[in-house]
């Protein structure tokens, strides 16, 4: 197989990954709604999310870990490191208020970093096709996630969220360092039970100052809650646990091994074009002319930096 099919294919699993991530959306917030009598506070969630993932992982590629390199491990703790750190934050924004299109909007913006990022740690540097591509992509991620004007304006929510940004950049660049040199179900397998523990200690943090300075604020309160969730959440949270966890991480690290961080970063503005057009099949929101105008920009933006870049890694060939 060629490097050119080789790294289609790549692309295409990451551009699964992103239909599946953007599925979570609207089933992630049925699980987590504060709103509902039955749901999980975001530390929880991600810890019982990330835990059932690394617990089934183990049992598949358990014997991985036996003789695990001591940089998988190095690698595997930074990876985990920011993505707990993203996915807390993340959450906890979701949870104070923050709408879910803003919330998407917040999180692409990483793409925005991710060149940024690449370059100081040393690695490829963008093209610019590249950058191109992530010019046209966000400026039809900015229409998609805000159709209204008044989603503009601000609030503490978005604050936290915004939080996210330079965690979930910086594990782009880094998992297209360390796909290179690790085992890939192996470095999953760490860098999601480092996340658990990123979790768990905000937690324990939370819970030792209810049993030691009390009370805690009403916005924290729920993650000291009973846990209580209904038998179609079960089924959600197993449905998180397995395609938007165990498959799509696998499929990121894997696909990093052949594409950019920077392409990776593109194919991730097609995330909330996802999330929109599941969110309106099932009923959840609608879409007019502005939305389908920045979904196609978005896809414009992806399309445009492949073809350009392939464009370019054929003409030495043609010559």
């Amino acid at each position: 197989m060629g490097a050119l099919s080789v790294h289609r294919w790549a692309l295409l699993g990451l551009i699964l990954a992103n239909a599946i991530w953007g599925s979570t959306f609207v089933v992630a917030q049925d699980v987590t709604n504060p709103a509902h009598p039955t749901s999980l506070a975001p530390m929880r969630y991600i810890m019982i999310r990330f835990g059932i993932a690394v617990g089934l992982m183990s049992l598949i590629w358990g014997r991985r870990l036996r003789r695990l390199p001591f940089q998988t491990a190095v690698d595997g703790l930074r990876l985990g490191f920011f993505l707990g750190i993203g996915y807390v934050l993340q959450a906890q924004g979701l949870a104070w208020g923050g709408s879910p299109s803003k919330a998407a909007f917040i999180t692409g913006s990483s793409v925005l970093l991710v060149p940024l990022f690449g370059a100081w740690f040393g690695k490829q540097r963008p093209t610019a096709a590249n950058l191109l591509g992530l010019a046209i992509a966000f400026i039809g991620f900015t229409l998609l996630c805000f159709p209204d004007r008044q989603e503009l304006s601000w609030r503490w929510s978005d604050a936290v969220s915004f939080g996210c940004v330079a965690p979930f950049a910086v594990h782009i660049v880094l998992v297209e360092r360390y796909a290179e040199r690790s085992d890939v179900d192996a470095l999953n397998i760490v860098q999601l039970g480092v996340s658990v523990l990123v979790a768990a200690a905000g937690w324990l943090a939370l819970a030792g100052w209810a049993a030691l300075a009390p009370p805690v604020p009403s916005a924290l309160a729920p993650e000291l809650l009973p846990l209580a969730l209904t038998v179609r959440q079960m089924w959600e949270l197993l449905y998180l646990v397995a395609l938007g966890t165990i498959i799509c991480y696998r499929l990121q690290t894997w696909a990093q091994r052949h594409v950019s961080a920077t392409q990776t970063a593109l194919t991730l503005t097609l995330e909330p074009v996802f999330a929109s057009l599941i969110a309106f099949w099932v009923g959840v929101e609608r879409l007019g002319a502005r939305e389908l105008l920045g979904g196609a920009l978005t896809i414009v933006g992806v399309v445009v930096s492949e073809a350009l870049a392939t464009a370019r890694a054929r003409a030495p060939n043609e010559t």
